[in-house]
């Protein structure tokens, strides 16, 4: 069962003199609890790509499927709440708020989603700090952490929201080698363990390599 497809998918970005053609007959299947990897040099639309299976952009052309649902039939209300639900997000630069503690940051997304109690979201968040090995630090604040640890309190805020897919963008490519290699231990086992769904864009041929599939771009096309 393909849980991400994309059929016919092109994005053209506009301004007043120019268009840019970044994404071109795009055609992707994701089945359910694959760990896929999309490679490509800089500027060939991996991110573009990614922003769209996460339903951050919207594609100009062709049609984007999640979870079986058309999201480009969907409003951008309706877009908000089905990305807060189903989707978890990794970026390269944490995007963690500094003046928060770790338990505070990894709250973040559950105050969106609604629907718990104040003690079921901290119960929630220490549940998933325990998780990625940080229970140790929920009091930290980001500033005072690493930036594997940094990127781990990362995974642990896209996983309290117990999402069906995780998307990953670039996700150690501000780490060294070592703490590189132990970010992908871990989503390695949240893959393997838990069944995740996750795609994750990325330089690394030998991260990649362990990843199920490789999607490559040039050019906005994918190489087959």
């Amino acid at each position: 069962m393909a849980i991400i497809e994309l059929k016919e998918v092109g994005k053209i970005f506009r301004t007043d003199e120019v268009e840019t053609q970044a994404l071109q007959n795009i055609n992707i299947d994701i089945r359910q609890g694959e760990f896929v990897s999309i490679m490509g040099p800089s500027g060939c639309g991996k991110s573009t790509l990614l922003n769209i299976m996460g339903l951050l952009d919207n594609p100009s052309t062709g049609s984007v499927t999640i979870c079986g649902t058309d999201a480009t039939k969907m409003s951008d209300s309706a877009l908000a709440a089905f990305r807060n639900a189903r989707l978890g997000f990794v970026f390269q630069s944490f995007h963690l708020i500094s003046s928060l503690n770790v338990l505070d940051n990894v709250e973040i997304p559950l105050l969106y989603r609604g629907g718990l109690s104040a003690a079921q979201r901290r119960v929630r968040a220490q549940e998933v700090l325990e998780r990625v090995g940080l229970s140790h630090r929920m009091k930290h604040r980001p500033t005072q952490l690493s930036g594997g640890q940094c990127q781990r309190v990362a995974i642990a805020r896209a996983l309290a929201g117990a999402p069906e897919i995780i998307l990953a963008d670039e996700p150690t490519g501000n780490l060294d080698s070592h703490m590189g290699a132990e970010i992908m231990q871990l989503l390695t086992e949240l893959n393997k363990q838990d069944g995740r769904t996750i795609v994750m864009v990325t330089h690394n041929d030998e991260q990649a390599e362990h990843t199920d599939r490789i999607i490559r771009l040039y050019d906005g096309q994918q190489v087959l």
